[in-house]
């Protein structure tokens, strides 16, 4: 709007003469300062759209019965006794209003005090004392964009964001919106809202707050919205986040306290108003170039999001009562909860650590104890694509509301997810047959291969694992060679290990391998994995499935590839990791990521087998297959193309190979790295080259007290082995790498 027009305006309707008119920023109307020959500032708001008149007219109404001991902005009315006036000329249409001018320091531009952090939690407070005395039918009625609430409207807006890792976290801080404050608000202390209060509609100095501006927000909604909002401009600018915005919510608690309830959602009320944030800026980006205060705070909001996702909801929980004083949740101690288990299940079932974990919950790449420390998981590659990834737990959620039932009956589903699945697969794989887990889908190709062949006898690796079955136990060297196993069975044949380091050996070994393969007549199948995780992550010898292949083959045995490891797009380079040896098993064996930590399972084969199998004793799993573990595993195989994760796992594998390497030139004690992708293993030993099971142990305990974990594996236990979800990136290698430096520079003391 031309500045000689607005002047006339004001004079016309408001009896403003303005001698000085100062444009504002503003995110979607056109703001202006003017002031009069009387010296008075004012706030002149102008609106193009004409629907808005009703709304207006309500809020400087709330506004004019709004007092507190700090400035807020009047709205003037005009010379018709009106507060906002509707202009319809030549030269502007839309509405106008005036507002008192109210003076100070943005808190952006401010250098705040923790004193400062409490006074706007206290004035917070009275805000909302004043507010709770005003009612409004039309701003309880209002949808506006920016209300928390509006979580569906957001989730349409993540396209926008640019950054992958920046998205999932958006979409897994919605859900956890939508499910733990959604379904609760109800029960949540509410009114009317400023709905807005962030670092340029705060007004403060060193020694408090000292004005609110710009209600054009306003709505109604829990007051723990308004506060949350607070607390994340207070803090998104400092490193010490959960300080910050605790000085904020104890001024706040100190004037009006908040139920346990209340104290616990504000972790997710929080990071939704950056979610908010990042999905409108990122939508006004695109959509209105031209706007530069549309992505004023995008950097500071990613950052806090991020370090958000990684502190996690415990941590912030009890942080938060332990500043307002308020009682937390009472938890029994990681070994109370162990003795407590050991009530009910046996010993044999053991935990992973010396100090066990008692954790809470988990999200993407961390989990959570019941303490509130956050782990870093560099070890879990059964959340294949993250712990409760957000697209994963939307699928199971909207399948089990619609139909879980066995696979007697017909339903879209099933026949949906098998042709994805298949597709991945080379073409001559083309029938699936779905089970609960690995250990069930190496039973089951065992018994495909017995039946299809009319033979028993299986080979295998040395130091291989394929399941917990008596089936599984029989065809792993891994347990039947165990101290306390069952010994090797007759029907048994074990392979050597070959990996790259017996290359020079291998034409002069292979001879002898071949001939054992031949005198083996009984042989059904030969089963392995590509790369062999309990073996201490070993890649077998490029070349020598091959040749086994070959000769299982022409025995009339079948050949059967284990990804349950390293499947899914986990090596970097290839879909399976069989297809790094150049070769095409007759069957697949996937399970642990293929539901992301759903148990499923699959045998995946060639249609000749699966024909001659349908001849024998039926096969049937009431659910293997079930609609609830199509959508998982369905949602999976989307998550992982959408977030080009395979990729992903490729670059990121290298670079966290590269780490290694070179922690290897400074610690003598990594006799070897070896993996692909985001399948890492690292070989220690001691000076005389002898397998280090002592420092393993170590290293891994002290990894897990510094916040990070990892496990060991290996025919002796010295192998460090890593296996983290596929949305791994490369600060988490980073960390890794600064701890397990951490980790053997201690041990060498």
């Amino acid at each position: 709007m031309n500045s000689e027009y607005l002047k006339s305006y004001l004079a016309n309707y408001f009896d403003l003469t303005a001698l000085k008119v100062e444009e504002l920023n503003g995110y979607d109307n056109k703001n202006f300062r003017i002031q009069t020959e009387q010296g008075v500032q004012f706030i002149v708001k102008t609106y193009t759209d004409t629907n808005l008149i009703t709304l207006l007219e309500e809020e400087s109404r709330i506004l004019s019965e709004l007092q507190l001991t700090i400035d807020l902005p009047v709205p003037r009315k005009s010379r018709n006794e009106q507060w906002v006036e509707r202009i319809d000329d030549t030269h502007f249409k839309g509405l106008i209003r005036v507002l008192t001018y109210v003076a100070g320091s943005f808190l952006a531009d401010t250098s705040p005090s923790l004193q400062t952090a409490n006074s706007i939690g206290q004035q917070t407070a009275f805000l909302h004392q004043k507010l709770s005395t005003i009612q409004s039918g039309i701003i309880s009625q209002r949808h506006w964009n920016w209300h928390l609430n509006a979580s569906k409207l957001l989730k349409s807006k993540m396209h926008f964001i640019v950054d992958l890792e920046v998205r999932r976290a958006v979409h897994y801080f919605i859900q956890c919106f939508e499910q733990y404050v959604l379904t609760q608000k109800e029960d949540l202390p509410s009114g009317l809202i400023h709905n807005d209060l962030n670092e340029y509609n705060l007004l403060a100095d060193t020694q408090g707050l000292t004005g609110i501006i710009d209600f054009g927000d306003i709505a109604y909604g829990p007051r723990i919205y308004d506060l949350a909002i607070a607390m994340v401009y207070i803090a998104y600018d400092k490193e010490d986040y959960l300080s910050w915005s605790a000085a904020l919510l104890k001024g706040y608690f100190d004037k009006a306290p908040l139920s346990q309830l209340e104290l616990e959602l504000l972790y997710y009320v929080m990071a939704m108003r950056l979610c908010a944030s990042l999905c409108n800026s990122a939508e006004a980006k695109v959509t209105q170039p031209e706007n530069e205060y549309a992505g004023v705070s995008e950097d500071r909001a990613t950052k806090m999001l991020l370090s958000w996702l990684e502190k996690g909801p415990i941590k912030a929980f009890e942080h938060y009562t332990n500043a307002t004083s308020s009682a937390s949740s009472s938890s029994l101690s990681a070994n109370e909860k162990l003795e407590e288990r050991h009530k009910f299940l046996s010993k044999s079932l053991s935990v992973s650590y010396e100090q066990p974990l008692y954790l809470k919950r988990a999200a993407l790449q961390y989990m959570y104890d019941h303490k509130g420390t956050t782990f870093l998981d560099a070890y879990n590659n059964i959340p294949h694509v993250g712990h409760n990834h957000p697209k994963v737990v939307e699928a199971a959620q909207k399948q089990l509301l619609k139909l879980n039932t066995n696979t007697r009956y017909l339903y879209d589903e099933l026949a949906a997810y098998a042709q994805d699945l298949l597709s991945y697969f080379p073409p001559r794989l083309n029938k699936v047959f779905f089970v609960n887990s690995g250990s069930e889908a190496s039973d089951l190709a065992i018994r495909i291969a017995r039946f299809c062949s009319d033979k028993k006898g299986i080979a295998v690796v040395e130091h291989g694992y394929h399941g917990h079955t008596q089936t599984g136990i029989e065809i792993s060297d891994y347990k039947f060679n165990h101290p306390k196993g069952i010994g090797q069975a007759d029907h048994i044949v074990k392979l050597p290990l070959l990996a790259e380091q017996d290359r020079p050996h291998f034409s002069n070994r292979w001879p002898e391998i071949q001939k054992q393969l031949e005198q083996s007549t009984d042989l059904a199948a030969f089963i392995s994995e590509s790369i062999l995780g309990c073996a201490g992550q070993v890649p077998l010898l490029d070349g020598y499935l091959p040749k086994i292949y070959e000769q299982i083959r022409k025995g009339g045995g079948y050949c059967i590839a284990d990804e349950v490891q390293t499947g899914f797009g986990r090596v970097g380079t290839h879909f399976w990791a069989f297809q790094q040896q150049n070769v095409i098993p007759d069957m697949v064996v996937i399970g642990k990521p293929m539901g992301n930590g759903h148990p499923m399972g699959a045998v995946v084969c060639t249609e000749e087998l699966a024909d001659t199998f349908s001849e024998g004793v039926e096969f049937f799993s009431s659910f293997g297959g079930n609609p609830v573990s199509c959508v998982i595993g369905k949602a999976v195989l989307e998550v992982i193309a959408e977030e080009d994760l395979q990729q992903q796992a490729l670059y990121n594998g290298n670079y966290y190979l590269k780490c290694l390497d070179e922690l290897k030139q400074i610690h003598r004690s990594i006799h070897e790295i070896r993996g692909s992708g985001l399948f890492v293993g690292v070989d220690l030993r001691d000076a005389s080259g002898k397998e280090d099971t002592k420092a393993a142990h170590f290293t891994k305990n002290f990894l897990r007290n510094k916040g990070v974990l990892i496990s060991t594996d290996g025919p002796l236990n010295n192998v460090l082995k890593s296996k983290p979800p596929m949305c791994f990136t490369k600060e988490n290698i980073d960390r890794v790498i600064s701890t397990l430096d951490l980790a053997l520079r201690e041990y060498q003391k």
